[in-house]
């Protein structure tokens, strides 16, 4: 069974492939991190072993692994995620001591390949969905609250009797009335009728 190495990277992937020999087959293939370059991968495997039976190796290099992953998983492909350390030991053992994707490509394709790994385990893809989604929302609440903090003080500095006013600086009528008149003056000035008819 043939396998690809795929060294992850923020703009571009690199893949090698590599025989149940440890022969790699052709030159590496240096494509982007888009769905067009998904199916730049999927034709270069084609072009060189065909429809062969093929697994997948790469690194859990922070987030950037998962598109590519899930676009493989979708297709049924085998695929190991391991740890960069893992690759790492590997190169050691060889010659080459300098880093480059390509090399990096093919090493990660010998970890497999040589089955001396433990794979990164895999949450189910709703559950890393839901975890994207609290951590957004986590960062948007505390944004909000940020903001919030701001506005406080601002409106303590030039208007420290407004929130007295109410029993929160953030009900919708003090937001109503904040967002027609900007200042003490613009309130002072303001229509009965107008604040009335906000309130």
């Amino acid at each position: 069974m043939y396998i690809i190495g795929i060294d992850i990277g923020k703009n571009h992937h690199e893949a090698s492939i590599v025989s149940p020999e440890g022969k790699q087959i052709g030159h590496s293939l240096r494509f982007a991190t888009t769905h067009k370059g998904a199916d730049s991968l999927m034709s270069f495997i084609f072009n060189n072993i065909g429809n062969s039976s093929c697994i997948f190796g790469m690194e859990a290099t922070g987030h950037y692994w998962y598109p590519i992953y899930s676009f493989l998983k979708a297709r049924g492909y085998t695929i190991y995620v391991i740890n960069p350390i893992q690759s790492d030991s590997l190169r050691k053992m060889y010659i080459w001591q300098t880093k480059n994707d390509s090399i990096d490509s093919f090493l990660i394709a010998e970890v497999i390949r040589f089955g001396q790994f433990t794979t990164t385990s895999m949450a189910d893809e709703n559950i890393l969905a839901m975890r994207q989604l609290c951590r957004y929302r986590d960062s948007v609440i505390s944004s909000r609250t940020e903001i919030k903090l701001r506005i406080s003080t601002i409106m303590e500095q030039i208007f420290p009797e407004y929130e007295k006013q109410f029993s929160s600086l953030w009900l919708s009528t003090s937001m109503g009335i904040l967002e027609k008149y900007l200042t003490p003056e613009n309130i002072e000035n303001a229509p009965i009728d107008e604040l009335f008819e906000i309130i």
